[in-house]
């Protein structure tokens, strides 16, 4: 239902960032700040600069700061105004938070092209209000990530230039003419209204959350034909905006919920869904299935199979393996997917006891017990 883990990391630099290293001159003039390195090592080619980093996925903040594998907070203690957690490396400092509301803290923001648009307009505005007025945002990714389109996005904030391409990636460079306030968080959020059966319940979200304001079809059938009467502790794993937990928290309101994601973002949307429907959960920023506390009577999950834009099953043959040991005894993982994904044969491979138990012409429900 959101993101969960990229493969483990190999210490060789992603083509935006070896982009980058070509241009290493422009970073040593003004106060910088990075928004989403697609890796943890391009940054040490400026250990000797002070500079801020802004992760809002918790991989790649956690292999930069090498100390904390997962983060967990009471969903009530998440207010609109965010959260985040900052730690020093150096002369870095690394925040893994869901946005900044900094203003005219920073003369440069460089950002790492999210997939979504929306996402990569929200990150804009947010950067706009850093650097302010003659302040310059600047953009790297790969040609297949949408670079020349982001160009055009850019544009209402000023000109915009092409500084280098290579290694199928471009940096692009504008210089904001207008003064910028700062980020508003409030003017992104998204709230709606699911209905499931006689269940209508409301599920807030940002741009850049797992299928940002609608109701996902793979989601819908696992709630509409999961195995009823669930209790005891659930992990709704790759949580996105929270909308399985929300709605299990409805139909069984005794369950101890818990609930993970990589991303800040869905991090912060499913607190606020929470918060909408009058119900709390502890929920874990982490790299896969760290941070989850206890023995779980039940995981439910919408697992993504991308990383990037690359389909990548490494991600959930992981998750599938720590799961059965994360499982009591007579547990069950509920888990809904594309037909097309081999995850029948994999979850063989684990768990002695798999189920088909609903189909559409797009996705499969499974049980594993």
């Amino acid at each position: 239902m959101g993101s969960y883990l990229r493969a483990s990391a190999v210490m060789i630099l992603t083509p935006q960032s070896q982009l980058l290293e070509r241009n290493i001159n422009i970073f040593e003039q003004g106060e910088w700040l990075f928004i989403n390195p697609s890796d943890a090592y391009f940054l040490d080619a400026l250990k000797h600069k002070n500079v801020t980093v802004m992760h809002q996925y918790f991989d790649i903040f956690s292999e930069c700061v090498r100390v904390i594998s997962s983060s967990s907070f009471d969903s009530r203690d998440i207010t609109k105004d965010g959260f985040e957690v900052v730690q020093k490396v150096g002369a870095h400092t690394h925040h893994f938070t869901p946005f900044m509301r900094n203003e005219h803290t920073h003369t440069d923001v460089l950002i790492f092209l999210p997939k979504a648009k929306s996402h990569f307009q929200m990150l804009l505005r947010m950067a706009a209000g850093m650097v302010g007025q003659n302040g310059r945002i600047h953009v790297v990714g790969e040609n297949k990530g949408g670079i020349k389109s982001a160009a055009k996005l850019m544009q209402p904030y000023g000109v915009t230039h092409k500084v280098d391409s290579a290694r199928h990636c471009s940096l692009i460079t504008t210089i904001v003419e207008q003064p910028h306030l700062a980020f508003e968080p409030e003017a992104w959020l998204e709230t709606d209204t699911y209905e499931i059966g006689s269940t209508s319940w409301p599920v807030c979200s940002l741009p850049g959350v797992f299928s940002h304001g609608e109701l996902d079809k793979g989601t819908k059938l696992l709630l509409e034909k999961h195995t009823s009467g669930m209790s005891g502790n659930v992990l709704d794993f790759a949580c996105g905006a929270g909308v399985i937990a929300s709605y299990l928290m409805l139909t069984y309101p005794h369950l101890k919920m818990q609930l993970s994601d990589i991303s800040a973002l869905a991090i912060y949307a499913s607190a606020m869904t929470l918060a909408a429907n009058g119900q709390s959960a502890t929920l874990h920023a982490a790299n896969g299935l760290y941070g989850i506390e206890g023995k779980v009577q039940h995981i439910v999950t919408n697992p993504p199979f991308h990383t990037g834009l690359k389909t990548d099953y490494t991600i959930t043959k992981r998750f599938i393996e720590d799961a059965r040991k994360m499982l009591s005894q007579s547990g069950t993982l509920q888990m809904v997917a594309n037909r097309f994904l081999p995850y029948p044969g994999l979850l063989a491979e684990h768990f002695p006891r798999v189920l088909t138990t609903a189909q559409t012409t797009q996705f499969s429900l499974y049980q594993a017990a």
